[in-house]
């Protein structure tokens, strides 16, 4: 079959290897009809490796590059391990990304996503840039009818947004602010307004992604530079500030803005993962009680997010993506031009069965 494997820094090949097959009684093989390109994928070609072990075997799956990049897909599956009881075949499923030890303080708690030998699909085993994918079967949830394949393919990034809202335990008639508008970003603004924020307020560098979040159902589009934002925010909640801030940019050097964007009491949850130092003035938290803490993934959000979905309250979405790209064009017509700030799609969608 063919997959696009990543070999190292700039090294992604798209390459013929064999299917999986069934190696444990919970594994669960799943043909891939649709993924997406999540900027952790971009970041492991353009600068990598960031996470994707490539000298020691991770120490949950064993597994070193090469790899199968891909987390975010859509698919039915075809084969089934004999201890598989949450799945049949011919069901369509998406994935939770997270790879876990299930026996852990924190998997025992539910907190699998902070297991220290975890792991991610796509990163520390092979992923959905391939024809078939294998996958134990906790990690997949079963998709309605009504949910298309575009979206059912971004459950898993709109799940992150879903659990940093959580996090911040965002309340009906809350305002809240997003930091950046990528996919995290964009699934936030639709989900507040879906679960009855009063005000959202998206923050954007980029003319181009300020140009996207227009088209949601968002109350204003922030371009630092062009406005004083920290200003503008205040002058939109009385004053006071937001109840919720969402940093999803990953820049160290935007985490004391979102502190100043919250109001007394706020939250700011980092769901961006900057590769630098950051500098905060910790009195700015103390003396007004905000909290400011991490968004790390999802625990079991997928259904809630497959369930708005149903519902019909996050199909803005769909005018964030474009056609699907071939996985033959993977490199040339996903990784370089999202990395050349072509004016894309927040998701770049690859079909593994599509000619080109």
């Amino acid at each position: 079959m063919k997959a696009a494997r990543w070999h190292g820094r700039r090294d992604v090949r798209v390459e013929d290897i064999d299917e999986p097959t069934i190696a444990n009684s919970d594994d669960v093989i799943v043909r891939v009809d649709l993924a997406a390109i999540c900027a952790s994928d971009l970041a492991e070609w353009r600068d990598g490796p960031h996470v994707i072990s490539t000298r020691h075997p991770h120490p949950l799956t064993g597994t070193t590059a090469p790899v199968t990049l891909g987390h975010e897909y859509v698919g039915h599956v075809v084969h089934v391990g004999d201890g598989v009881t949450s799945v049949t075949i011919g069901d369509r499923v998406c994935g939770d990304a997270c790879l876990r030890c299930n026996s852990c303080y924190w998997c025992l708690r539910g907190q699998y996503n902070i297991c220290p030998t975890g792991g991610s699909v796509g990163l520390h085993a092979d992923g959905a840039f391939a024809t078939m994918l294998r996958v134990p079967s906790y990690t997949l949830v079963r998709v309605p009818d009504s949910v298309s394949d575009v979206l059912a393919a971004v459950v898993e990034p709109v799940a992150v947004s879903l659990h940093a809202l959580r996090r911040a335990q965002l309340q009906p008639g809350d305002a809240v602010v997003i930091q950046g508008f990528g996919m995290v970003g964009a699934g936030a603004a639709v989900l507040a307004k879906a679960l009855g924020a009063s005000r959202v307020i998206v923050i954007e560098q980029s003319a181009v992604r300020s140009r996207m979040a227009e088209t949601l159902d968002v109350d204003a589009v922030l371009q630092p530079g062009t406005v004083d934002v920290v200003r503008e925010v205040r002058r939109a909640t009385q004053g006071r500030g937001a109840d919720v801030v969402l940093e999803c940019t990953g820049r160290a050097e935007t985490l004391a803005q979102a502190v100043e964007l919250s109001r007394r009491g706020g939250s700011v949850a980092l769901c961006g993962i900057p590769h630098a130092e950051s500098r905060i003035r910790t009195d700015r938290i103390v003396y007004f009680e905000r909290q400011l803490f991490g968004s790390l993934g999802y625990r079991f959000d997928h259904a809630t997010v497959l369930d708005l979905m149903q519902q019909r309250r996050l199909t803005a979405l769909n005018e964030l993506f474009e056609t699907p790209i071939s996985l033959n064009t993977i490199v040339t017509d996903g990784f370089e031009r999202m990395l050349g700030g072509t004016e894309s799609g927040l998701r770049i969608h690859v079909r593994p069965d599509c000619g080109g």
